[in-house]
């Protein structure tokens, strides 16, 4: 430190300790005016750091440039430089700095200034905190203006509901450096609201029309004649009168030849349709052969165009063959097309 600048240093150190009474209500002034004094008596003694904790315990109770202006003054006596600056420069920013030491504060920061870096912050929005390397969060206003050491630094951002940042750059001994943040808010997340949904006037909703299928089909069915270890094939059509009732006619092809015609029942209408039937069997063996035929399944409708049909039944013969049981049990299984 030249002559020059330590002669002002210890000038406004003088002049800050003679006048230092902080503003504040009436009956702060003894404390403050006992701890001005063990102040002055640390720096007579040049207890420099004694005398520092005593100067910033001030602070803390009556924030006051005068104040500010002996821990900058202190901390130049200390060699810590960056602390020094920072604090002239708070006291060149208050609005109670006493305007005939601003040129003395000026000059000795302009030295201070050649051998540390300095910092321009702006931040958007403007009511941002700011972090310089690893101090204390600072309201951006506090530290537009701010002296680090030569070499790396980080400088944060952040505020309530924006996404935080941080840049990090290096700088060398009485360089400048601008340093600009723009904080991105964060989207609101959607309010979701409920309600009862409006349900649609019936009279404006199309009825939705069930897929039909063709009234005629073709039917290819097995007979099984369980009781005797035979069966015989039944091929023919079946039309749809109405919708659950059917009439079916077939050609029986087997051991026997002959016809079958009948008629069944659905009781429901989907895709599974339980049903009931009846018919008369005829056969063609020694002369005529007639039968009753009573049975209950379900027709299983694949697509509009096939379904399969299961069903269990037995047979009353009229005038059987010596040979034929005249009840005997069976069921039948196959198949329906339609186009």
């Amino acid at each position: 430190m030249n002559r020059r600048v330590l002669s002002l240093v210890m000038a406004l150190l003088g002049s800050a300790v003679a006048h230092a009474q902080p503003a504040g209500d009436q009956g702060d002034k003894v404390d403050a005016k006992a701890l001005m004094q063990s102040g002055l008596k640390l720096l007579e003694a040049k207890d420099y750091l004694g005398a520092l904790a005593v100067f910033r315990s001030a602070y803390q109770r009556f924030p006051s440039a005068k104040i500010l202006l002996n821990i900058g003054t202190t901390l130049n006596l200390l060699n810590r430089k960056e602390e020094a600056a920072n604090a002239y420069q708070t006291y060149l920013d208050s609005p109670d700095s006493d305007p005939a030491k601003r040129s003395d504060v000026t000059t000795v920061l302009a030295v201070l200034d050649k051998s540390i870096g300095k910092l321009e912050i702006n931040v958007t929005p403007a009511d941002a905190e700011v972090q310089i390397n690893d101090g204390d969060w600072q309201p951006l206003a506090a530290v537009r203006i701010y002296r680090v050491p030569a070499g790396k630094f980080t400088v944060r951002a952040r505020k309530d509901k924006f996404q935080p940042e941080a840049k990090s750059a290096s700088i060398n001994t009485g360089e400048k450096a601008g340093i600009v943040i723009n904080l991105v808010a964060i989207p609101e997340a959607p309010v979701i609201t409920t309600s009862n949904p409006t349900l649609p006037d019936p009279g404006l909703v199309a009825a939705v029309e069930p897929e039909q299928r063709s009234k005629l089909a073709g039917l290819a069915l097995v007979h099984l004649d369980i009781p005797r270890g035979g069966a015989a094939a039944l091929v023919g059509l079946a039309y749809d009168i109405s919708g659950p009732f059917q009439v079916q006619g077939t050609a029986i092809l087997g051991p026997t030849y002959g016809a079958y015609f009948g008629a069944a029942f659905a009781f429901l209408d989907g895709k599974v349709r339980p049903f009931a039937a009846a018919g008369l069997p005829m056969f063609v063996s020694n002369g005529i052969r007639v039968g009753l035929r009573g049975a209950g399944g379900a027709e299983i409708v694949i697509t509009k165009h096939v379904s399969l049909i299961a069903e269990l039944g037995a047979e009353l013969m009229l005038n059987p063959e010596d040979n034929i049981l005249k009840v005997a049990f069976i069921p039948a299984v196959g198949a329906a097309g339609r186009l």
